[in-house]
C-alpha cells in the first residue's frame, strides 16, 4: 500500500504554537498546482484517496504534530519537519492526527475547493443543528472522537473509519428540519411531534446523499436509530442487517446522552451510563459494540 509513497525526514527545533481547531488556507495557486495549509484537530482523521492511473501530484510537509499511516500491516508515524509524497495510489491512505498538526500540501489537480467549501458547509449545517438543540453543545465532536476510537478496537480499516467519522459527526444533521420547539420542548412530546422527530435520520441521509463523498456515511446516519432486536427505526432492522458504523454510533449516542445534562434528565456518571448500556445490550445495543466500547471507556478517561 506504502510503496508509491516517498517518504523523507527532517529534524527540525523550530514550532508553531499549540493550536485546537481545524482549518484550511490556501497560500499559492500556479495552474493546476496548489498549496495549501492544513491545520487539523488531535483526534481527527484525513485521507489521501485512492487513484492508481493519477498523472497527478500530492506532496505533505508535517510543519508540527504528530500524525500516523497505518495499513497493509505497517504502522508509520510522522512529526514535525517529515515528509511524503505520491503520484497516485493503488487504495485511500488514511491518517489518524494524534497530536495537533499543522502541515503544507502541494498538490495537482486542485483539491482547495473541495475542502474549502463542500466539507465545511456540511459541518457548518451540523453546528447549526446544535445551536437550535441547545443540549447537544458539542455533542457531534464527541460522538466522532468516541465512535472513532470503538471503530479502531473493532478492527476497522481507514476507510470504514473515516466514513464512520463523517456519520458520527453528522449523524443529527437531518434535525436542522425538526422545529426547534419540538427539538427544546421540556415536556413529553406528543406522538405527533415524535413522529416528526423520528424523520431525522431520513432527513440526514438525504441531505448526506447529495454529496458523492457522503453517500456511505448516509447509510449509517439513516440506520443509527436502528437496534439490535429490530424494534428501532425508520426501518426496523435487526441485528446485522444494521451496519456496523450505525451499531456503533447507536451506543456512543446514548452514552453521550446519559452523561449530559438534557431538558428532560440530569446527567450520570460514567459508571451509571456504562451500566444502562450493559443491560440494553441485546436488545437495544450489539453487545460486541458494547463491550468494545465500555472497555475503551473504562481504560481512558473519556468524559
Amino acid at each position: 500500500m506504502f510503496g508509491s509513497l516517498k517518504i523523507g525526514r527532517h529534524t527540525s527545533e523550530d514550532s508553531v504554537g499549540e493550536r485546537k481547531t481545524s482549518a484550511q488556507e490556501l497560500l499559492a495557486q500556479h495552474g493546476a498546482v496548489e498549496i495549501t495549509r492544513h491545520c487539523i484537530a488531535a483526534g481527527k482523521l484525513f485521507y489521501l484517496d485512492e487513484a492508481s492511473d493519477w498523472s497527478g501530484f500530492e506532496f505533505i510537509y508535517v510543519l508540527q504534530g504528530v500524525l500516523t499511516l497505518t495499513g497493509a500491516g505497517q504502522t508509520i508515524e510522522f512529526t514535525a519537519g517529515d515528509y511524503l509524497y505520491h503520484d497516485g495510489l493503488p487504495e485511500r491512505a488514511v491518517f489518524r492526527v494524534d497530536v495537533f498538526a499543522e502541515l503544507m500540501m502541494v498538490s495537482s489537480p486542485p483539491s482547495y475547493h473541495l475542502i474549502k467549501d463542500e466539507v465545511p458547509e456540511m459541518l457548518a449545517i451540523a453546528r447549526s443543528v446544535e445551536e437550535k438543540d441547545e443540549a447537544t453543545e458539542g455533542h457531534c465532536h464527541r460522538l466522532e472522537r468516541l465512535a472513532i476510537i470503538t471503530g479502531e478496537r473493532l478492527g476497522l480499516p481507514g476507510k470504514r473509519l473515516m466514513d464512520l467519522s463523517y456519520g458520527a459527526y453528522l449523524h443529527d444533521i437531518g434535525k436542522i428540519n425538526v422545529s426547534d420547539e419540538i427539538l427544546n420542548k421540556v415536556e413529553p412530546l406528543t406522538d405527533e411531534e415524535w413522529a416528526e422527530m423520528r424523520r431525522h435520520p431520513e432527513y440526514g441521509a438525504a441531505l448526506l446523499r447529495e454529496k458523492d463523498y457522503l453517500a456511505t456515511a448516509a447509510k449509517f446516519v439513516l440506520a443509527h436509530h436502528e437496534r439490535y432486536d429490530g424494534t428501532g427505526y425508520p426501518n426496523g432492522l435487526r441485528g446485522e442487517e444494521i451496519p456496523l458504523e450505525a451499531r456503533i454510533i447507536c451506543v456512543v449516542d446514548a452514552y453521550d446522552a446519559i452523561t449530559s445534562v438534557r431538558p428532560y434528565q440530569a446527567a450520570q456518571a460514567k459508571k451509571e451510563a456504562i451500566a444502562e448500556l450493559r443491560a440494553c445490550a441485546g436488545t437495544h445495543f450489539d453487545p460486541r459494540v458494547v463491550d468494545a466500547f465500555t472497555s475503551i471507556i473504562e481504560e481512558t478517561d473519556h468524559e
